[in-house]
């Protein structure tokens, strides 16, 4: 019970805290652009204001277009709560968070927005909807190999247990196959926090969040705050298992995971203002490829027992 109550908390403190940073890395970008920018509390504002609105769906869409704000958040959050971040010594309830559980929740949540951005009816939502998949069939492999790597030399797929190994010194950075799938799984997550040039924050509406074009009102507020959960989602995920130091005392180390998911939103937002700009097939070609070849030389490292 105790832990069911730690993640209901650490979601909600998430939730909370989110549209925050989100804000912070707009203007951290205008400024960079050479902008004024609106101030740190702009995404909560825009939150708001669509939540007063109502909800308007096109006449073609049915229940897979209504329900998927929902879905989305709901999905969102229990990745979340599955990331041990405030019940890092509770090894019981590794049945929940589970490296399993949350490769299966983020397929759900890719399924729902590709589903929902063809119902909408919209063929730039369809675009952008089947561009969010064809990201998910590069980096998926990718992810996965990173993960097999991990689980493999953890001999778990316990979250709580493999963060508990690599703070103890029995896996970890000593062991060359898990540092270089560190690096792969980096990629991964920067990919999935939509950053260019895999998404274009200029032209959301026609490239990976193409969905957001047929949305209005509270739903998309609920689609938006979805989105900025998963960014978390995927940052605590690498953090847990790659970079899991943090105190045993729930506030404490929500606060620390706080701060520390706020370094890599900053940088990432530095690698979206400065990085060059591609063809999304072009760019996951070329960058893709480089992560896959590192993530299979992780996995032939571990099988050859380096």
């Amino acid at each position: 019970m105790q832990t069911i109550l730690l993640m209901i908390f650490q979601v909600v403190v998430i939730v909370l805290i989110a549209p925050l940073f989100d804000g912070m890395a707009r203007k951290l970008r205008a400024k960079l652009q050479s902008k004024q920018g609106s101030d740190f509390f702009q995404t909560y504002r825009d939150i708001i204001k669509l939540f007063k609105r109502n909800r308007t769906v096109p006449k073609c869409s049915h229940w897979v277009f209504r329900l998927a704000p929902f879905l989305l958040f709901a999905t969102s959050s229990a990745i979340l709560a599955a990331i041990p971040i405030t019940y890092s010594s509770n090894m019981a309830f590794g049945a929940y968070s589970d490296i399993f559980v949350i490769l299966y929740l983020g397929a759900l949540l890719r399924f729902v927005f590709g589903s929902a951005s063809m119902d909408s009816g919209n063929p730039f939502a369809a675009t952008g909807g089947s561009r969010e998949q064809m990201i998910g069939v590069y980096v998926e492999p990718v992810m996965i190999m990173c993960l097999i790597v991990v689980m493999l030399a953890a001999k778990t797929s316990n979250l709580v247990q493999i963060q508990q190994m690599v703070k103890d010194g029995i896996i970890g950075y000593q062991i060359p196959s898990f540092a270089v799938a560190s690096i792969a799984f980096l990629w991964c997550m920067y990919v999935e926090t939509g950053r260019k040039p895999y998404d274009l924050a200029e032209a959301e509406q026609e490239l990976q969040e193409g969905v957001l074009g047929e949305y209005a009102g509270a739903d998309l507020g609920l689609v938006q705050a979805a989105l900025i959960l998963k960014q978390f989602a995927m940052i605590g995920l690498f953090l847990t298992i790659f970079e899991p130091w943090n105190f045993s005392n729930p506030f404490l180390a929500i606060i620390v995971f706080v701060l520390k998911a706020g370094v890599f939103y900053v940088a990432a937002v530095f690698i979206d203002n400065f990085g060059p700009r591609f063809k999304i097939a072009s760019s996951l070609r070329k960058n893709a490829l480089a992560a896959l070849a590192i993530s299979f030389v992780a996995l032939t490292l571990y099988v050859v027992g380096v």
